[in-house]
């Protein structure tokens, strides 16, 4: 029964590679172009804003003697053969003109962003061996993901491949990753991970060379299957290199090149460039409710940007509330005050109930019959009040500002002036408030600062009093035949008792926001209430999305 399942699952792998589901590239015999494709990977580590805001060296693997003198080393082909001999792997690493190509891309052309791939490895590789270990696979195996996607969870790629190990829908549920409306499996690193244990499993079946397991995983078994039959029958990747597809010809001796390169780094005085957290500065809890992460922020007092990161599965900010089982990702420092903090977590991540829009009762009168006059009489008292039925009053709101304090955490950089103009304060307020004596501040050192908030409030009604008022008029013509008659007609009672309210409108008020390092338009917007991205790029006449550091974007706070 097991085999018949694994070989189904085989015949289905076969069929989405001939469809060309897993990579659908054209044959180019540009080398420069397979280059690039691979290169974008690690060009997309620019768009994680977490490596941007929390980057720092290493100090543990830190040599600042070699790193000072800027010192970009190079080597021979004699001595490059000679390193990938001594590098213990079951995985035949070769030397060649095309590895030397990808040697130059991390070593030399893209060394500052080989650094954070090194650097985001502490977050992922401890993992990635524990698995591989467990499942009997070579532990270089671990370097296949840089390939994939330079370490970025919410990789994707053109054709639609998601997550660290860029599967494809389909590959993904043959794997049992599933994808809905809130969750994508393709993005969890652990259960990503098991996926392609398995599916390397699977291909060192069918070819037991474990060069060609790389080369199906990046076009698919069938395309290795037909390289094979057109290379007449030959198993090794370097005879049948020239039938397969250009990515993967370029694929294969690219993960060669990063394997050499994660082995001798220092050799090349690359260093890990290191976002905040670590694998082991991180734990998982079980959730069983629903969680709001723009809540779970506030809360813990953790940035938005680090908890999305920590758990890419969840395509909303939100753990949606299931009979499934699911886990959060959050540093160790934080697990505790979570713990303690779980039951307001949940019951403010509850959706509000939809409200429920009130209906305006509609008054008609029909002139029919002198039976129709008799009816509306009815409907009035002795005292000629009409005890028709009265339509249902809609209670207006309206926004008023609201003097907090809050607590600002300062980043790398910030100054008291800096700091005072994001909320629109003066430095000596700033300082009084603190008691500081000094302009200078501490990364991550707390301040108080004033913020203004909107607070909802109800619009009092002063008409209430007025459409309560005996209908004198209505009373009169009930009480003689000859009274005037209306004419049918539908009669809308509407609430005008905002139009006292339109003078209490405030004019703009506007701040200036110093750029960060690591600042975006995206969490520039949600420090102020009710700001958007395009606000702030009409405001500014910003036409892209790149900011630079010191630059100083008017916001509108209040209006």
């Amino acid at each position: 029964m097991n085999s018949l399942k694994k070989l189904s699952k085989i015949f289905l792998i076969f069929f989405f590679s001939l469809m060309g589901t897993k990579s659908s590239v054209a044959q180019v015999s540009d080398s420069t172009q397979n280059i690039t494709a691979i290169s974008s990977m690690l060009d997309s580590l620019v768009t994680l804003n977490h490596v941007v805001r929390f980057n720092c060296l290493d100090a543990n693997c830190f040599n600042a003697s070699m790193a000072n003198t800027g010192v970009i080393p190079y080597f021979s082909e004699e001595e490059y053969i000679a390193r990938m001999s001594k590098i213990s792997c079951p995985i035949p690493l070769s030397y060649n003109r095309y590895v030397k190509d990808f040697i130059d891309l991390y070593a030399y052309k893209r060394r500052a962003l080989t650094q954070r791939v090194m650097g985001l490895s502490n977050l992922y590789f401890p993992m990635y061996e524990e698995v591989l270990d467990k499942e009997g696979l070579p532990l270089e195996f671990k370097y296949l993901s840089i390939i994939e996607s330079a370490l970025n969870p919410v990789a994707v790629s053109r054709v639609g491949a998601t997550g660290l190990w860029q599967f494809m829908y389909s590959t993904g549920i043959i794997y049992d990753l599933k994808v809905n409306s809130f969750t994508d499996d393709r993005r969890d690193p652990v259960k990503s991970t098991y996926a392609a244990c398995k599916y390397f499993k699977d291909m060192y079946s069918i070819y037991g060379d474990w060069l060609l397991v790389i080369a199906s995983y990046n076009c698919g078994a069938g395309n290795v299957n037909k390289a094979i039959k057109r290379s007449g029958g030959k198993k090794n990747f370097w005879e049948i290199m020239q039938y397969l597809p250009a990515e993967t010809r370029s694929y294969v001796p690219a993960f060669i090149a990063v394997t050499y390169v994660m082995n001798y780094s220092r050799e090349h005085n690359l260093y890990p460039i290191t976002p905040a957290y670590s694998y082991f500065q991180v734990d998982t809890i079980n959730v069983t409710k629903q969680v709001n992460f723009n809540v779970l922020a506030n809360q813990i007092d953790l940035p938005l940007d680090v908890i999305s990161f920590l758990n890419p599965i969840y395509k909303k900010n939100y753990i949606p509330d299931t009979e499934e089982r699911y886990t959060l990702r959050l540093p160790t420092n934080k697990i505790a005050l979570y713990m303690a903090k779980e039951e307001q977590i949940l019951a403010l991540s509850t959706p509000a109930p939809k409200p429920v829009m009130p209906v305006v009762a509609r008054v008609v009168v029909r002139d029919t019959s002198s039976t129709d006059t008799t009816a509306v009489a009815q409907q009035t008292d002795s005292s000629g009040v009409n005890t028709a039925e009265q339509p249902e009053v809609k209670t207006q709101y309206k926004f008023v500002d609201k003097k907090v304090v809050k607590t600002h955490i300062v980043r790398k950089n910030e100054s008291v002036a800096s700091v005072a103009a994001i909320y629109n304060m003066s430095t000596a307020e700033l300082k009084r408030i603190n008691r500081l004596k000094s302009n200078k501040l501490l990364k991550g050192q707390k301040l108080s600062v004033n913020a203004t908030v909107k607070v909802k409030v109800p619009i009092e009604n002063n008409n209430n009093q007025a459409n309560n008022k005996p209908n004198s008029s209505v009373a009169n013509e009930t009480g003689s035949k000859s009274a005037n008659v209306v004419t049918q007609a539908d009669t809308t009672i509407t609430d005008n008792s905002n139009t006292n309210t339109t003078n209490q409108v405030k004019q703009p008020k506007y701040v200036y926001h110093l750029v960060q390092p690591g600042d975006t338009l995206w969490n520039i917007a949600k420090r102020y209430n009710g700001v958007t991205i395009e606000m702030i790029k009409n405001i500014n006449n910003l036409r892209s999305s790149q900011l630079k550091v010191g630059t100083k974007l008017k916001v509108l706070v209040s209006g």
